[in-house]
């Protein structure tokens, strides 16, 4: 099992251009953009639009580091993969947050492939294996 910051990891995920999804009992927000940053605040992570002067015109996502306790990745056959992060509330119950990786087809065009998306996420996989830990940022990170 991999052991992460949560800022870290989401540092990583931002730059494959994915989408989030923040979803409870009520229904769902998906969240998504190729101009994408992050930013930390105390016990925040935001995520947020370079585009805008002021970015809190735009949709953003804010998110508390300490809630989130692990990440797991999902892959079912035929499908785009996700991560999926949990805090001690969630033990077996659906994610609260989850990250989709870019999708690996083209719907427009049949469900043809995407190789680069797959090569992202085998590179994933392979630096960060299907289960994370997520830790406490330490004063230097």
């Amino acid at each position: 099992m991999t052991t992460i910051t949560l800022k870290a990891l989401l540092e990583a995920l931002l730059g494959m251009q994915g989408t989030f999804v923040l979803r409870n009992a009520h229904g769902s927000l998906e969240f998504k953009g190729q101009d994408l940053y992050l930013s930390s605040y105390q016990e925040w992570l935001t995520v947020y639009h370079a585009t805008p002067h002021n970015p809190e015109s735009q949709s953003h996502l804010h998110l508390k580091w300490h809630t989130f306790q692990r990440a797991v990745v999902t892959h079912e056959a035929g499908k785009t993969p996700s991560l999926a992060f949990y805090g001690p509330a969630e033990a077996g119950e659906d994610a609260p947050l989850i990250w989709y990786f870019p999708s690996f087809y083209n719907w427009a065009k049949g469900k043809t492939e995407i190789p680069e998306h797959m090569a992202q996420y085998e590179t994933f996989v392979t630096t960060h294996g299907t289960t994370l830990h997520l830790v406490e940022p330490t004063a230097t990170a």
